[in-house]
C-alpha cells in the first residue's frame, strides 16, 4: 500500500468519524429540541387547564347567583310588579355575562389551537397570550363581583321600596277604615 493510499484511507476514516460525530450532534440537538417542545407544550397545557378551572369557578359563581336570583324573584313577585322587570333585567345581565364567559372560553380554546399550530412562535406568543387572558379573567371576575354587589344593593333597595309601599297602603287602609267607623 502506498503512502497516498494510506493517506486516502486515513482521510476516509476521518470523514466517517466526522459524519458519525455530525449524526450524533444532530440526534442530540433533535432530542434537546423535542424535550424543549414537550416542556413548552406541557406548560401551555397547564396554563390552559388553569384558565379552564378559573372559567369553571366563574361559571359555578354564575349558577349560584342565578339560583339566588330565582329565589328572590319568588318572594318579590308577591309584593310588587316592578320586581318582575328587575328579575328580567337580571336574567339578561347574567345571559350577557354567560356570553362573555363563553367568548373568553372560545378565545382561550382558539388560542390553544393556534399555539399548537405555530410551535415556532409558541414561546414568545404564549407568555403574551396568558398575560392578556389573565388580565381579561381578572377584569371579568371584577365585573362579576361588581355586578353581584350592584344586584344585591338594587334588590335590597327594591325590597325597601316595596315594604314602604305596603306600609303606606296599610296605613291608608287603616285611616280609611277609621274614617268610615267615625
Amino acid at each position: 500500500m502506498s503512502a497516498s493510499d494510506e493517506r486516502i484511507r486515513l482521510l476516509k476514516e476521518e470523514l466517517q468519524h466526522a459524519r458519525a460525530e455530525r449524526d450524533r450532534q444532530r440526534a442530540l440537538h433533535k432530542a434537546e429540541n423535542d424535550a424543549e417542545k414537550e416542556s413548552r407544550d406541557k406548560a401551555a397545557r397547564e396554563r390552559h387547564e388553569g384558565t379552564m378551572n378559573q372559567l369553571r369557578a366563574m361559571r359555578e359563581l354564575l349558577f349560584e347567583q342565578r339560583e339566588s336570583q330565582a329565589q328572590e324573584k319568588g318572594r318579590m313577585e308577591e309584593r310588587h310588579a316592578e320586581e318582575v322587570r328587575l328579575h328580567e333585567t337580571t336574567l339578561k345581565q347574567m345571559s350577557d355575562v354567560r356570553t362573555a364567559v363563553g367568548s373568553l372560553r372560545d378565545e382561550s380554546r382558539a388560542d390553544w389551537e393556534q399555539r399548537a399550530e405555530e410551535q415556532a412562535r409558541i414561546k414568545a406568543d404564549s407568555e403574551t397570550a396568558v398575560k392578556k387572558l389573565s388580565e381579561s379573567v381578572a377584569e371579568t371576575r371584577e365585573q362579576l363581583l361588581s355586578l353581584t354587589h350592584e344586584l344585591q344593593e338594587d334588590t335590597t333597595r327594591r325590597h325597601e321600596e316595596v315594604r314602604h309601599i305596603l306600609l303606606a297602603n296599610a296605613s291608608a287602609r287603616e285611616s280609611v277604615s277609621m274614617g268610615e267607623s267615625v
